[in-house]
């Protein structure tokens, strides 16, 4: 390569690499100077404006009045524009909850959404309250991965294919298989047994993998130009096949994947199965950043996220507003709409309910959901709650349903929504205990790490061995099956006694593990002795109303030990013991250091008639070596 091309290939590498950090260039192509013109604006670029999991963050950052003053700005300036959502966008505060995810639909509307897909969220109001939210929404749902398990047929549209600057866009919709175990779609069966809806788990990921390839080939044969994913399946999870890199690993046509579930900010690349280097981005959660794609007319693809709206050139229509201390503008017309949407709410949301005088933290050590992996007072709070009105001898509840913190002062309706916001409602089973012992053991498996399905419980205390490796054996939905070897969980009381796996014990818990959901199979089987008509909500309404008469007792102010988690003595002994010999071999190998040095620097020195180096002088002549 003659010196004047190295110089134009580094100024030019240089020029692309020296972007904002939130934006990349993705084309597939040589580099060349043309790359250079991608960077100029054109009014024929093909805009897609994307979100993902907004979680009812109607006013939160960015904000949906945020977003449709930017969609406004947009339209002055290009003349194609795409707006979609990747997931998880009605199930997150009081607003969606009371309406089921309705209110965040006619947002959503307002705005002009071209494309949506639906995350695991999407199933908080349970699968009557999705379908409601498919017919309001104006260009409804696709998802190409939830569909019956008979046949494989797709309940929403397979794909959607948007015709734009005449060119072809086509959009395939995908939700993280793991959404069977965290929905009661787990206990609905078929008159044979089996279950009725499918996520497409199982096989290693190859049926997953193969039916996303086949509706490409099928857009590819129906001459769509661009084929983007809106992927709720995260890059960062603990199925590692369905995470959206093994996706675009395990596949070929794919132009872009906008990627959400895991709430994080990311804009990279990641390379697919024919060597192609393909954009993977997700713009964070409740709108703190807002995505784009931009494609251009030669084929090159430009990623870019904003974390706030740029000045208006017109402000008639636009306003400034503090959200998070920070001055944001925002569009008049859909702020005052949003106000007029939620605003009927308001009255129920502040009901009081009772007071606290001290907080309630999911937190420690800047470590946030700690509920995920050890006892919180928050989570014995709510689950003495579910006992309590389930009337049972223990009581659980997965780490996962509790979202927010609670705050020294009045306790509000509100309140209780945003700490427990799905809808699940309270049964009592009859469960023996040797299915006690087998969903502790399932809870505790990924220990000491975070786990949604990590159990806060009332009515039983247990203590946690980590030293001991987790030997539950699950299946390819992530379902317990069995535990094959020795256990992590012991010392099992339920007041105050040693479990008996044999006995039988009242369960008050949600209908979602109850009937077998989160992979907690082995409560599918066990006798419904009573159905509350009540939701985890209602419950810890009901308990600190009438229990406490409003007061939350200082009682809650620290952890009981109900959970326990340490390492046996023997293994910090055998622990112990290793560090110690390790410790004496560094000694020993310095000590062989040490008199190498000397008998190389002493043969050294006898060779040129010098005195040989003594112990005495051993510091001063190794600062000279």
């Amino acid at each position: 390569m003659s010196k004047i091309k190295i110089i134009l290939f580094i100024l030019l590498s240089f020029e692309i690499y020296s972007l904002p950090i939130y934006k990349t260039i993705s084309n597939n192509r040589k580099l060349k100077e043309t790359i250079k013109e991608d960077l100029i604006d054109d009014e024929e670029d093909i805009i897609i404006l994307h979100t993902n999991d907004v979680h009812c963050g109607l006013n939160d950052n960015i904000g949906y009045d945020g977003l449709m003053l930017y969609k406004k700005e947009l339209q002055k300036k290009y003349k194609n524009i795409l707006t979609v959502d990747a997931g998880d966008h009605i199930q997150g505060n009081a607003y969606g909850f009371l309406s089921k995810g309705i209110e965040i639909i006619n947002i959503m509307n307002k705005i002009g959404y071209d494309v949506a897909t639906i995350g695991n969220q999407e199933f908080a109001y349970e699968l009557e309250g999705l379908i409601e939210c498919n017919a309001t929404l104006n260009c409804g749902y696709t998802s190409a991965n939830f569909c019956y398990n008979k046949n494989k047929t797709p309940i929403f549209s397979k794909y959607v294919i948007k015709e734009i600057n005449n060119k072809k866009i086509g959009f395939i919709g995908l939700i993280t298989p793991q959404t069977l175990t965290k929905t009661n779609l787990f206990s609905i069966l078929d008159e044979n047994g089996e279950l009725v809806y499918s996520f497409l788990a199982g096989n290693e990921g190859k049926d997953f993998y193969n039916t996303v390839q086949n509706y490409i080939n099928e857009m590819k044969e129906n001459k769509v130009d661009y084929i983007i994913i809106l992927s709720h399946l995260g890059n960062e999870t603990d199925v590692k096949e369905y995470a959206s890199s093994a996706l675009i690993a395990n596949t070929n046509g794919i132009s872009a994947v906008i990627d959400a579930h895991s709430h994080k900010v990311y804009n990279t690349t990641s390379k697919n199965n024919v060597g192609e280097w393909i954009p993977l981005v997700q713009a964070g959660t409740k709108l703190n950043y807002l995505g784009i794609l931009k494609i251009k007319s030669n084929g090159t693809i430009i990623s870019e996220l904003i974390d706030e709206i740029p000045e208006p050139e017109n402000k008639t229509e636009a306003e400034k507003v503090i959200r998070n201390n920070k001055e944001r503008w925002v569009d008049i017309e859909m702020k005052d709409y949003i106000k007029n949407r939620t605003q009927f709410y308001d009255k129920e949301l502040n009901e009081i309910i009772g007071y606290i005088d001290f907080d309630l933290l999911d937190e420690k050590d800047n470590n946030t959901q700690i509920c995920r992996f050890e006892e919180i007072s928050l989570g014995n709070l709510i689950t003495d709650a579910i006992r309590n009105i389930g009337k049972a001898d223990i009581s659980f509840i997965c780490a996962r349903n509790i979202k927010k913190d609670l705050k020294k002062g009045n306790i509000t309706y509100q309140n209780i929504i945003d700490i427990l916001p799905f809808y699940d409602e309270i049964i009592v089973k009859e469960v023996k205990g040797q299915d006690i012992l087998n969903a502790l053991e399932y809870g505790v498996r990924y220990l000491p790490n975070k786990s949604p399905k990590f159990l806060q419980v009332s009515g039983i205390s247990f203590k946690i061995d980590i030293s001991i490796k987790s030997t539950v054996e699950v299946d390819e939905n992530d379902i317990f099956t069995e535990v094959k070897g020795n256990r992590r969980v012991y010392d099992i009381k339920i007041g105050g006694k040693q479990l008996d796996p044999n006995k039988s014990y009242k369960v008050s818990f949600d209908n979602n593990i109850g009937t077998g959901g989160d992979g907690y199979s082995m409560f599918r089987k066990n006798k419904v002795i009573l159905n509350t008509n009540k939701s985890r909500k209602d419950a810890l309404i009901t308990y600190i109303k009438d229990e406490f008469e409003g007061e939350i007792p200082d009682k809650y102010k620290n952890t009981e030990e109900r959970i326990i988690i340490k390492q046996k003595s023997k293994d910090k002994d055998n622990n112990s013991s290793k560090t110690f010999i390790i410790i004496i071999i560094i000694i020993v190998l310095i000590i062989i250091l040490i008199f190498s040095i000397i008998i190389i620097y002493n043969k050294k020195k006898s060779s040129t008639g010098k005195i040989s180096l003594s112990m005495e002088n051993l510091n001063d002549n190794l600062l000279s070596i």
